[in-house]
């Protein structure tokens, strides 16, 4: 008899990437999707193409799934489901704690942020909440022939799923693994791949380029990108004593993976909901501040972190960010809207290489 798995989020990870993960063989599909061009998609067509992209070619397959929920329609079935998998990234994921209060079914949050499967374990008192890293690529769309033939083909790469071995009973195509080797894998995941990817797609976003591939394209771009990662690898191995030969491998895999021109992995979004990124415990400020605790600069971090701040894309949440660093100053904005303070390190390394870097940055356009 199949498992059946309640996702949340019929988006890039949820509808592209877990059912490679929890093949149909033995797994049912149901999606909570708040979307209602693709919830009205799913459920009209019961089926979807998705691509894997494996040594330069693509694998296909059609997936079928039972129904895509409006949020709110499945709470009285939650019961019947063997386990759910979250993925609707950190701002949506708050919406979701209180359904779960008093459950004790399996929750597997696949999140940019490893807090949050303890904080809904907390509030909800279901103890088989935990966190799990898909260490993966996926778009959130496809080429224009996939999408002519289907317009939810969506593409992934052969990527890795890393989940608490708490739950391994749930089975599936993935690594059950300890806190202890979670923790190695969220903070490589974390640094050497979310901060780089989103500089990369920041970078991208001022040379107009619609596809990470096309950032990746750019020498200047490619460089600024490597040169971050190793600053974070030094970072990590100095703070964490985390391997120096994991971090070569995971480092070497991250930039033949922003280069895969197979992925149509979206610049918009990569670089989506910027001052999410640019919180001061995350992935920009939170790795250049790790970086200088450590005793290394960041310098091409904070040439990400300057291009974050001039993304502009219509219709984004945080589009408002362009008007306001318009608007003030570089110390203001630094101070008022991102929270740095005048004392610390990081912040004078901005302002006192402010117009070299954003000069730099905006001639991207002209290499």
């Amino acid at each position: 008899m199949k498992k059946k798995v309640l996702i949340y989020g019929a988006g890039a990870i949820g509808r592209g990437y877990l059912p490679w993960v929890y093949k149909p063989e033995f797994y049912e599909y149901y999606f909570v999707e708040k979307n209602k061009q693709i919830r009205d998609l799913l459920n009209s067509r019961k089926k979807y193409n998705s691509y894997m992209t494996i040594d330069g070619q693509y694998e296909k397959k059609t997936f079928e799934l039972k129904i895509c929920y409006s949020p709110g329609e499945e709470i009285n079935e939650l019961n019947n489901f063997s386990f759910i998998c979250i993925a609707v990234g950190p701002r949506n994921f708050h919406n979701l704690i209180d359904n779960f209060i008093g459950t004790n079914i399996p929750i597997i949050c696949f999140e940019n942020d490893s807090s949050l499967s303890e904080k809904m374990k907390k509030i909800t008192g279901n103890q088989n909440v935990v966190f799990g890293i898909p260490d993966v690529i996926t778009s959130n769309t496809a080429s224009d022939k996939f999408l002519k033939e289907d317009p939810l083909s969506i593409i992934t790469e052969n990527g890795e799923c890393f989940i608490d071995d708490k739950v391994n009973h749930l089975g599936g195509e993935c690594s059950y693994i300890s806190k202890s080797e979670l923790d190695i894998q969220w903070k490589a995941k974390l640094y050497i791949h979310n901060t780089t990817h989103c500089i990369a797609a920041y970078l991208g976003n001022l040379i107009g380029a619609k596809y990470l591939h096309n950032s990746m394209e750019s020498e200047k771009i490619y460089k600024i990108v490597e040169g971050a990662m190793l600053e974070i690898k030094k970072m990590l191995s100095l703070r964490f004593k985390i391997k120096n030969d994991f971090l070569d491998y995971y480092s070497k895999k991250e930039l033949s993976r922003f280069s895969n021109s197979k992925l149509y992995d979206p610049i918009a979004r990569v670089a989506r909901e910027p001052f999410r990124k640019l919180a001061k415990n995350e992935r920009l400020i939170g790795a250049a501040s790790l970086c200088l605790a450590s005793g290394v600069v960041p310098i091409n971090i904070i040439k990400g972190i300057i291009a974050a701040f001039c993304f502009e894309k219509e219709g984004d949440s945080d589009y408002y960010i362009k008007y306001l660093i318009n608007s003030l100053e570089i110390n203001d904005f630094l101070s008022i809207i991102i929270g740095l303070r005048k004392h610390e390190a990081l912040f004078q390394l901005i302002v006192n290489n402010w117009d070299e870097n954003l000069n730099e940055i905006k001639n991207l356009r002209n290499e």
